[in-house]
C-alpha cells in the first residue's frame, strides 16, 4: 500500500492536469488509509491492557504468614464471602464488653490467662505434643468442638493463637502477621472440626511483644515439660465469642 507520502506526491504531479472523469481526492483516500489502520492500533492496545491484567491478577494473591498453619483437611472449607471477625478494639484490649482478639490474651513473660468458657458451648482442645527441644516449628492440632446442646454458625479465621507455657507463665506465643482470611462455621451439637499448625519451644520477652516481630535468637525453652494452649475468636450474630481450652502437655527432650 502506497505512504501517505507517496500519495501526496503522486497527486501533486497531477495537480495541474484537468480532471476529465471523477476525481480522486486525497483528502478521502488518506482518511479511508487511516481507518483501515485504526483498528489494528485498537486491537494492539486492547490486547496490552489484557496482557497486563494477567501480570497483576495473579501476584494480588495474598501469602500466608509462617506462624501461623492452615486449617486441617478435616475443617470446613474456606468461604471467600466470610467476614473475619470485628472487634470493639484492634488494638488488643476489650471495650464495651467485646472479647480481646484470640492472639492478644498471652503476652511474652505474662501469666498465663484464664478466660471463661465460652456460653455458646465452643471448645479448643490441644493435642499432646512430644518432640525434640532443638526442633523447630513443630507441628500442632488443635480441634474445635461444640459440646453445647445448640447449632452454632459464624465465622472464624482459621489460625488458632497457640501459647506455649510453663507453671502458668507465658514463654512464647503466635505472633507475626495474621492472613486476613475467614472460614464459615456450621458446627451442630457435639460435631468438631481441626486445625493444623505448629509452635516454637522458644522463650520471648516482653519487649518482642512490642518489637514488630520476635527476635530470630530468642533462646531455647530447653527440654522439660511444658503446656500447650489454644485461643480462637469466633463471629456469630451476636459478636465475637472467644474460645479456649485446658491446655495440653508438651515434652521435649
Amino acid at each position: 500500500m502506497p505512504s501517505e507520502a507517496e500519495l501526496r506526491e503522486r497527486f501533486h504531479h497531477d495537480d495541474d492536469r484537468p480532471p476529465t472523469g471523477p476525481g480522486i481526492g486525497l483528502d478521502a483516500v488518506l482518511r479511508r488509509s487511516r481507518a483501515r489502520r485504526r483498528p489494528r492500533v485498537i486491537a494492539v492496545a486492547l490486547v496490552s491492557s489484557l496482557a497486563a491484567i494477567g501480570i497483576i491478577v495473579p501476584v494480588s494473591i495474598g501469602v500466608l504468614g509462617s506462624q501461623f498453619g492452615q486449617a486441617g483437611a478435616g475443617s470446613a472449607a474456606s468461604a471467600p464471602g466470610a467476614k473475619a471477625p470485628q472487634y470493639a478494639n484492634e488494638g488488643g484490649g476489650a471495650a464495651d464488653g467485646a472479647p480481646a482478639p484470640a492472639a492478644t490474651i498471652n503476652l511474652c513473660g505474662g501469666a498465663l490467662a484464664t478466660p471463661a468458657p465460652a456460653k455458646n458451648g465452643l471448645v479448643l482442645t490441644v493435642t499432646p505434643v512430644d518432640a525434640a527441644a532443638s526442633a523447630r516449628g513443630i507441628p500442632v492440632t488443635v480441634t474445635l468442638t461444640n459440646t453445647g446442646g445448640a447449632e452454632v454458625a459464624g465465622s472464624l479465621s482459621p489460625f488458632p493463637a497457640i501459647t506455649l507455657s510453663k507453671n502458668g507463665t507465658v514463654l512464647w506465643h503466635s505472633n507475626g502477621a495474621v492472613p486476613q482470611l475467614a472460614q464459615l462455621l456450621d458446627l451442630a451439637p457435639g460435631a468438631r472440626m481441626t486445625f493444623s499448625t505448629s509452635f516454637e519451644p522458644l522463650v520471648c520477652s516482653p519487649a518482642d511483644d512490642r518489637a514488630p516481630s520476635f527476635r530470630s535468637d530468642l533462646p531455647e525453652a530447653g527440654p522439660g515439660v511444658y503446656q500447650l494452649s489454644a485461643a480462637l475468636t469466633v463471629s456469630t450474630d451476636t459478636g465475637p465469642v472467644l474460645v479456649t481450652g485446658p491446655s495440653a502437655s508438651a515434652t521435649l527432650r
